[in-house]
């Protein structure tokens, strides 16, 4: 499971962090009118409730994991009670720390997962505060902004599939001693497939946000090229 506690979006995420700088640190050159005034406030209105949620959407999975720690801790105070009855007790305690790990690794990476998630609702809320600003950087305002309820959406489907990944219980349903490795591995490979099916939605949503910041500020509408590549599970 060493490839799923190391979570890597190495070459997504640099693209993103140079982007949202470049997205952050040009000034305003022009003069406001009234209507761009209007604008410009309602902008920074709805940014600061966009704000919130990112801190809700973390909270949730908080909770999650709180309430399934208590669901698995009944779950392996019974598997424990069966462990206890196994001849080779070595073999036991190996399936009891093996059943420990996996639910902790899911706990991890949708944590994890979650807060790169609200990363990109972030970059995005900054994005569209200067696509509605016009500023001189946004080469494609009309467009970029077509994107943005899209994008949105995205982050919040990724959003949703990763609240209900915290909620699901990888304990280690044993049949026999004889088989409680088999039994362990089909638990193990549940995960990592599922992981990796969530990992795959993270991976989109942030190249959805690198495609609409490079729409906005290359005023080039189209796919980003390299999401072809990156979407798929073995893209780094």
């Amino acid at each position: 499971m060493s490839k799923l506690s190391s979570f890597s979006l190495s070459k997504t995420s640099a693209v993103l962090i140079g982007l949202s700088i470049l997205v952050t640190s040009t000034g305003t050159a022009f003069a406001e009118s009234p209507v761009e005034a209007t604008t410009i406030k309602k902008s920074v209105q709805s940014d600061k409730a966009q704000q919130i949620q990112p801190k809700i959407n973390i909270k949730n999975i908080e909770n999650n994991i709180a309430n399934m720690r208590e669901k698995l801790a009944s779950k392996e105070s019974t598997l424990k009670v069966k462990l206890q009855t196994f001849r080779d007790q070595k073999k036991a305690t190996v399936a009891a720390r093996i059943n420990t790990n996996l639910n902790q690794i899911n706990q991890n990476q949708t944590t994890r997962m979650q807060k790169h998630l609200d990363t990109m609702s972030g970059i995005l809320d900054k994005l569209e505060a200067r696509i509605d600003q016009i500023t001189p950087d946004i080469l494609n305002p009309v467009v970029a902004k077509t994107l943005i309820a899209p994008v949105r959406e995205t982050i919040a489907s990724a959003s949703a599939a990763v609240a209900e990944q915290s909620e699901k219980d990888y304990t280690i349903e044993v049949t026999t001693e004889n088989k409680v490795r088999i039994d362990a591995k089909t638990m193990r490979d549940k995960l990592h497939t599922d992981i990796l099916f969530i990992r795959k939605a993270v991976i989109d949503t942030k190249q959805a946000v690198a495609n609409i910041i490079r729409v906005a500020k290359s005023g080039v509408a189209g796919e980003n090229p390299e999401a072809s590549e990156e979407g798929t599970i073995s893209g780094q």
